[in-house]
């Protein structure tokens, strides 16, 4: 092979090389690890450069200094250090988009420790299922009478269809201790079939917070 041919390719090499390893150096050690749908609107849980996960969505201020600019289907845009970051799902090995939260959560709202959900309790039960099937199995089992097992269980299942922080541990439904994640989600559709409000307590790394979940039917018309 001539020279002048090697050295043709070897340039036009490492221009096509450079886009990707320069995608690579300005993610700042951020990386987006799920989106989650919540009814038109979209949340995504961000892995920090210190590994920590955050979840939140367009316009949330992220730990550490930056601010969420935008969320879509498949990628998340952080205005941070004077620059805008462009994380995307697609070929980065990332978790999927959630699609569990999609036509559960109708509208929500968070104050502090506060969190309002109001829910399809119709929907409820198959995206809980969808969830249970599509996340990997947590690793043993949980120990008997061990709380903090059976509500980090309960939380794994249930963040993503209610749109909680993805570290969540559900410690409490209806003011009752949580055993299992079974008697967690049993709890929840009870009081949802019976239209009443279920209260979860849950523990995450932003603190201790309150979760109510007003119920609707599929058809119903939504309260203003």
């Amino acid at each position: 092979m001539p020279n002048w041919l090697r050295y043709f390719l070897a340039c036009a090499i490492t221009i096509v090389l450079l886009p990707f390893v320069a995608l690579g150096a300005e993610s700042g050690g951020y990386r987006l690890a799920g989106i989650v749908a919540a009814g038109s609107d979209y949340l995504a849980i961000l892995e920090l450069p210190d590994g920590r996960q955050q979840l939140v969505r367009t316009g949330s201020a992220v730990d550490g200094g930056g601010r969420v600019a935008k969320i879509d289907a498949g990628s998340l845009r952080l205005q941070v250090s004077g620059r805008t970051l462009t994380l995307a799902l697609d070929g980065s090995g990332a978790a999927p988009v959630v699609p569990t939260g999609l036509g559960v959560v109708q509208e929500q709202s968070d104050f502090e420790n506060e969190m309002i959900r109001r829910v399809d309790a119709d929907a409820f039960s198959d995206a809980v299922g969808h969830a249970h099937n599509a996340a990997a199995p947590a690793a043993g089992a949980p120990t008997p009478g061990k709380r903090s097992d059976a509500a980090a269980e309960a939380g794994r299942r249930l963040a993503p269809v209610l749109n909680l922080p993805p570290d969540s541990r559900v410690t409490a439904v209806n003011e009752l201790p949580v055993h299992s994640a079974e008697q967690a989600i049993r709890l929840i559709e009870d009081s949802l079939q019976a239209g009443v409000s279920p209260r979860l307590n849950i523990e995450h790394a932003g603190g201790a917070s309150r979760v109510y979940m007003s119920p609707e039917r599929s058809g119903e018309p939504k309260s203003p």
